[in-house]
């Protein structure tokens, strides 16, 4: 995901917010994305290591922290952290998958595994939905509209403040 080379003119205006269709794909991969990084990480933890309760919380906790930090970072804009996003879930999805094959002794986790495996196709697929990508990039352009604003407001006073010298 990167931003894209099409120049703007001076007529392109950038709202308040972004469309709705893309506020909403934004909203069902975040939600879809906390739900499936804490049940493939739950799982994962289960399946892989015997970690106490609260080392798995703290985990969590420390998981969910960073995943706030990338998703503020989306939230601005950045190409970055929606690339971030794909390529750890895809890795969660990987080491999550053995588990899957080999899930006889955990019987009663069954739906957990699948519900956590069509949080996160469901998530793929929102990452790579149309109107996600163009939610970042409509921050992204919010944020440079931004910058760009500040940068004029910044030149016009010291131009007057070194007229009125």
């Amino acid at each position: 995901m990167k931003p894209s080379n099409v120049p703007k003119s001076d007529n392109d205006i950038v709202g308040l917010l972004p469309p709705t269709k893309s506020i909403l794909a934004f909203l069902l991969s975040t939600m879809s994305m906390l739900f499936s990084i804490g049940t493939l990480n739950y799982i994962i933890l289960r399946f892989y290591l015997n970690f106490s309760i609260e080392g798995e919380l703290l985990y969590l906790l420390v998981t969910t922290i960073i995943f706030c930090g990338f998703n503020f970072a989306v939230t601005r804009g950045s190409f970055f952290a929606a690339t971030m996003f794909k390529y750890y879930l895809t890795v969660l999805f990987i080491i999550f998958l053995p588990s899957v094959l080999l899930m006889d002794s955990q019987k009663q986790s069954i739906p957990i595994y699948f519900l956590g495996m069509a949080c996160a196709l469901l998530t793929f697929w929102a990452l790579n939905n149309k109107h996600y990508q163009i939610f970042v990039q409509y921050q992204f352009d919010a944020v440079e509209d931004r910058k760009e604003a500040l940068a004029e407001l910044e030149a016009e006073i010291k131009a007057s403040n070194s007229k009125m010298k």
